[in-house]
């Protein structure tokens, strides 16, 4: 026997891998494949037979039902030839599984990290910004940014800016153009002193703005697609220096809080 492990390198190896195999099995417990269940009511087939045969049987364990011994099947195969490394086993990952669970971080902040409300739209430069700003938000928080309004029409401009009125915002402080800003506001005092409905106020509003556009006049960025509002009147006071913080990181983008509603004002360079 031992002349013909000398003389089959590979069936030398596969003696080795058997040995180790029962000293594991004698110390207490092995790591194995299924095997299928061997039938007590069939005939066994001898080592000797399987060798004239020229058969190759693996090495299986097969471990029954309840607090029961481990059998042990082993019968060495006669081919000489050498046994592939490359083999992977029968339940490893597919690929493509495998490359999506050693996904790099820089992957991962390219998923969305920011909630668009329904009716707001974003230019194509003002949500790049956004998504940046998002994503270094998401690294220091694990949050998610909610974006409230974006582009605006002068329709959806009048609407706000009826909202800042009613909850007695400081509408000149808010908008860099002055004049555009008592200009509006004066019209929604007149429409207010007359009792008109909110709906004539704002289509006022809105007459009003349209009228400023005309004139290369823009109240708020918004109107030029340069600008977005995010809330955060869910956020801590940490939180909001995680925001600005992320904010200084992106570059290129001015934020003002606002508090009527709380959110934070961003106008895009």
């Amino acid at each position: 026997m031992a002349r013909l492990l000398r003389s089959h390198p590979a069936l030398l190896r596969r003696a080795r891998r058997a040995a180790v195999l029962v000293l594991a099995l004698a110390a207490g417990g092995c790591v194995s494949r299924v095997a299928r269940e061997p039938d007590a009511a069939g005939p066994r087939r001898s080592l000797a037979l399987a060798r004239a045969l020229g058969e190759q049987v693996e090495l299986d364990f097969w471990v029954p039902d309840g607090p029961a011994a481990r059998v042990l099947s082993l019968q060495v195969p006669e081919s000489t030839e050498d046994d592939p490394s490359d083999v992977e086993p029968a339940d490893a990952d597919p690929p493509a599984l495998v490359r999506s669970r050693g996904a790099t971080s820089a992957e991962a902040d390219e998923e969305r990290r920011y909630v668009v409300l329904p009716g707001v739209d974003l230019a194509p430069a003002v949500e790049q910004k956004v998504a940046e700003i998002a994503c270094a938000y998401h690294r220091r928080t694990g949050k998610e940014l909610v974006v409230t309004s974006g582009t605006r029409d002068p329709a959806r401009q009048a609407e706000a800016m009826h909202d800042l009125f009613r909850h007695g915002a400081d509408v000149l402080g808010l908008y860099k153009d002055k004049s555009a800003a008592r200009e509006i506001k004066g019209t929604y005092e007149e429409e207010l002193s007359a009792e008109q409905p909110s709906e004539a106020v704002i289509a006022a509003l809105e007459r009003v703005i349209r009228a400023q556009i005309d004139r290369g006049v823009f109240i708020s960025a918004h109107l030029r697609e340069g600008a977005v509002d995010i809330r955060n009147r869910d956020m801590t006071q940490a939180e909001k220096r995680a925001f600005l913080d992320g904010v200084d990181e992106v570059g290129g983008v001015l934020a003002l809080e606002e508090s009527r509603p709380p959110h934070y004002h961003l106008q895009i360079d």
